[in-house]
């Protein structure tokens, strides 16, 4: 085994909110203070170990292995994104697949949904997922040996966690209203410039997260530092963005990361922070959610 610091959100995203010299603002929000050194990709959102496991009474790597290998398609996604990706190109039914797949990975990944798989496996009904996934014709449900393995297998399940979870649970099938209901916005040539994006340890903003794994719920997710994704089942994101929503997601993204909020420039992330605790405090978190979501 030879890796140890295993990333919770990927080098290949956190790329496209650097300043020109690759670098990254970290704000610490146990601490409230900004890391004092500019960071970079390499050096955030990770954890030491975190996907180790053990393996045939070893601690392996295997999982972190294969999130390096599946990310390798999405770092040629994303390279293509940061270059300029139009909206129809993006909007695609490739270029869909391969954004529902992100945030179902994406999803499942991050702290912050530990304490939730654990529920969730624990509570799993293989048999309702029918032929989804299959081991030689024979669906998970009928196969004794992995619910032995998921109910005793520490290890196992971190793996099940990363790597099943997110074809279990999410709808990837591309459906003919998705075309509709995703959008892409891109900050004008005008405003560009300052980082008007910022990301962190939990960058997917969801609205309802019950209705999430079938794409159904309102959602925004920062593609860059100038590239926003939607989602609104009602297709009522076509429109542009008046400035102030810039504002807002970068709010509601402070609001609900764990610990690390990230971007580029700090003198506008400093200027946001203070922003918000003067117009909405501790406790107009749900003000603000709602206003984000009028909009879609």
């Amino acid at each position: 085994m030879s890796s140890v610091n295993h990333h919770y959100i990927p080098q290949l995203y956190l790329r496209g909110f650097t300043s020109s010299d690759g670098r990254l603002q970290v704000f610490d929000k146990y601490l409230r203070k900004f890391k004092k050194d500019k960071q970079t990709p390499k050096t955030v959102l990770y954890e030491k170990h975190r996907n180790t496991i053990e393996f045939k009474g070893r601690p392996s790597d295997q999982v972190e292995k294969l999130y390096s290998t599946i990310e390798t398609s999405f770092g040629d996604f994303f390279h293509h994104i940061r270059k300029g990706i139009s909206h129809e190109e993006l909007i695609s039914k490739q270029g869909l697949y391969l954004l529902k797949l992100f945030v179902a990975f994406q999803f499942w990944r991050m702290p912050l949904t530990d304490r939730f798989s654990e529920t969730y496996i624990n509570n799993l009904d293989l048999n309702k997922f029918g032929d989804k996934i299959t081991f030689g014709g024979v669906s998970l449900g009928e196969i004794e040996k992995l619910r032995e393995l998921l109910k005793n297998n520490e290890g196992f399940r971190h793996y099940f966690r990363s790597f099943f979870l997110p074809l279990l649970t999410f709808d990837l099938r591309i459906h003919d209203t998705d075309f509709d209901c995703w959008c892409l916005h891109a900050v004008s040539d005008e405003h560009n410039g300052w980082g008007n994006f910022l990301t962190g340890d939990n960058p997917i903003i969801i609205e309802n997260i019950s209705e999430v794994f079938s794409f159904r719920s309102k959602f925004f997710m920062p593609l860059s530092k100038n590239q926003l994704i939607s989602y609104s089942p009602t297709a009522n994101n076509k429109t542009d963005f008046p400035a102030i929503i810039s504002t807002k997601l970068t709010m509601v993204m402070n609001s609900q990361c764990q610990k690390y909020l990230v971007g580029e420039n700090r003198k506008y992330m400093e200027k946001m922070l203070k922003l918000q605790d003067d117009v909405y405090g501790e406790n107009g978190v749900a003000k603000l959610r709602e206003e984000l979501f009028e909009q879609i």
